[in-house]
């Protein structure tokens, strides 16, 4: 048996409290009698009737100091937890990634009852156990290797923080496998709200999922009109009831609309602001919502309001994303359906060049500005792997997909490549990838292997959200090779045109200064707005975002499918550890009547 709680022990003070109380009490009552006869005998019993005599005769005292211990007792909270299978070695798997900071009942996360009860079952390990901690998210961090101290374990599992990183612990998982292949004795345990695996590996997995009630802000994004500006925001309802509520928008910290949403269970929709008096940088959309997650009420952008981009557009017609690009009022787009009249050099000072079709690809494809490929094979740069019929493509989540991901549309058919490793994939066909961006050489290149009227994704109103951050992402010449990043993600900053070296304003206002441009910026993990200030005064900034993919997760069972042969699974959101409290209370209130009944007699 253990405790939670030692706290309560402190009230045993109550015990010698009570009993001077009735030491002190004064029970001297005066009675007639007829006769003094039997006072000498009364006085030379009068030393064995001492205080401590008087309280061998009270049976309330004795009622009520064994109150005061159960009271103790229920307070420290007993309980047996489950032993587990000896090992000699045994790794423990923390996720900490940003869904581990969902809110439960009582104000505690996720991770806080990960590490409760990592400690819980240190406890129940032999002490020549040798014991690894590794705090999972994005990251795998190692914070102790093959430790036989219980001093610096526990240390170990309460420095680990809660992040705001998309992840799970595959990554630990990987590290495990190789301690394994030398290690037979080796026994896993996971603490996790995510699905994880532990294939041929020993181990135990506590999961942490439960339904919550949860409202994500997906996205934000902005487009001028204008003098104008328009903005929309993504919100869905993760939970299990229909809600409502408020988005409020600001503009660099000043409040410039509210909008409403109300949400059916599961649903997404997009709020408008339209007409909006803008010329500043940061846009940031809050949710007033008190729910499980607090990370992803806010998301931010940076606004559209400056230069545009030249687009040029190589197709025979394609009025979907002709209409899509045209979205963006930032893009000035040209349109030809004469591709030899753009081969070579002819084609500069555009900043994207986007050929749609096989027959649109010039004898000699542009030598400068950024390429989308949309539905050809170039030649160079990647290599065809086959071509798929009649089947259906997964938009994947990435910076390029942001709160638009994870859903599936048919096409009629697709080319495909394998992946290649300067690019990222956000379009799915099985193992193999239909859509990436990808930098190679100092340029930009983009491909999708479909023709936009031979499937559906035209009729979604995801597509033009896609087609806008795609075209943005390659289109973009500016310093920053990106304007928009989840929590974690490198950002690519460019070499500057003067040759200065800019600063960089982190969100909580501290300064960093870059070193030799260009270079992978990948101190991300606070959201907000990022401002890189140059030396001619200029300046521009990229937004960073909590991954709502991690608002998705938490309202799942982390457990799903097989999560292995030799693997016991946890339900840790129950009571993995039977609870003595009830019992004890019923007991509590027993012992109340039966004082009751005992005081009511005397």
């Amino acid at each position: 048996m253990r405790f939670m709680h030692l706290w309560p022990l402190f009230l045993l003070i109550l015990i010698p409290i009570v009993i001077i109380m009735y030491l002190l009490k004064q029970k001297a009552v005066a009675h007639k009698v007829p006769s003094l006869f039997l006072w000498n005998e009364m006085y030379r019993n009068k030393e064995s009737d001492t205080p401590w005599e008087k309280l061998k005769k009270n049976k309330l005292l004795i009622i009520q100091i064994f109150t005061i211990l159960v009271l103790i007792f229920c307070l420290m909270s007993p309980y047996t937890a489950q032993e587990e299978a000896a090992s000699s070695n045994v790794v423990l798997l923390i996720d900490n990634s940003g869904s581990m900071s969902t809110v439960m009942s009582n104000k505690k996360t996720r991770l806080d009852y990960a590490k409760n009860a990592a400690r819980e079952y240190v406890k129940t390990l032999s002490d020549d156990t040798a014991i690894t901690v590794i705090a999972c998210s994005d990251r795998t961090t190692s914070l102790l290797s093959g430790s036989i101290d219980r001093s610096a374990v526990l240390n170990a599992i309460e420095s680990i923080q809660g992040t705001t990183l998309a992840g799970d612990c595959s990554g630990g998982l990987s590290v495990c496998q190789g301690l394994a292949a030398g290690n037979t004795a080796l026994h896993v345990t996971a603490f996790t709200d995510s699905p994880l695996s532990l294939g041929s590996l020993n181990g135990t997995i506590y999961n942490f999922s439960a339904p919550v009630e949860n409202v994500s802000l997906d996205y934000v994004s902005s487009s001028q009109k204008g003098d104008l500006l328009t903005v929309l925001a993504c919100v869905t309802n993760h939970g299990s009831q229909p809600v409502s509520g408020d988005v409020n928008l600001y503009g660099d910290d000043k409040l410039l609309n509210v909008s409403s949403y109300s949400l059916e269970a599961g649903k997404s929709d997009v709020v408008y602001f339209e007409s909006l008096d803008f010329t500043g940088t940061v846009l940031k959309a809050e949710i007033e919502a008190n729910d499980a997650l607090l990370l992803d009420n806010t998301a931010y952008c940076i606004s559209s309001a400056k230069k545009s981009g030249k687009v040029l557009l190589l197709t025979e017609r394609n009025i979907y994303l002709k209409k899509a690009i045209e979205l963006n009022e930032n893009i000035t787009l040209h349109e030809t359906n004469d591709p030899e009249t753009f081969s070579g050099n002819a084609t500069a000072g555009y900043d994207l060049i986007i050929i749609d079709g096989q027959d649109m690809l010039p004898a000699e494809l542009p030598s400068e500005g950024n390429l989308l490929f949309i539905n050809c094979d170039p030649g160079q740069f990647f290599e065809i792997s086959e071509n798929i019929e009649n089947s259906y493509l997964t938009i994947e989540d990435s910076s390029y997909t942001r709160g638009i991901s994870d859903f599936s549309f048919g096409v009629t058919s697709s080319l495909t490549v394998e992946q290649p490793v300067w690019a990222k994939s956000f379009i799915r066909a099985g193992k193999k990838s239909a859509g990436f961006i990808g930098d190679i050489s100092g340029r930009k290149v983009g491909f999708i292997g479909f023709d936009l009227h031979s499937t559906d994704l035209p009729l979604d109103y995801r597509f033009p959200i896609l087609i806008w951050n795609v075209i943005s992402e390659l289109g973009n010449s500016d310093l920053l090779a990106a304007t928009n990043v989840y929590c974690g993600e490198s950002v690519r900053i460019n070499s500057s045109l003067n040759d200065a070296t800019p600063s960089l304003t982190l969100p909580n206002g501290r300064k960093e200064e870059l070193s030799v441009l260009p270079l992978l910026f990948k101190n991300t993990d606070a959201p907000g707005a990022y401002m890189l200030d140059k030396e001619d005064g200029a300046s521009e900034a990229f937004a960073v975002n909590f991954n709502t993919v991690e608002s998705r997760k938490i309202t799942a069972s982390a457990i799903t499918g097989n999560a292995g042969e030799n693997t016991v699974v946890v339900d840790a959101t129950t009571a993995s550890a039977k609870s003595y409290r009830p019992l004890i209370i019923i007991i509590l209130l027993l012992i109340l009547t039966i004082e009751w009944i005992v005081y009511i007699k005397d």
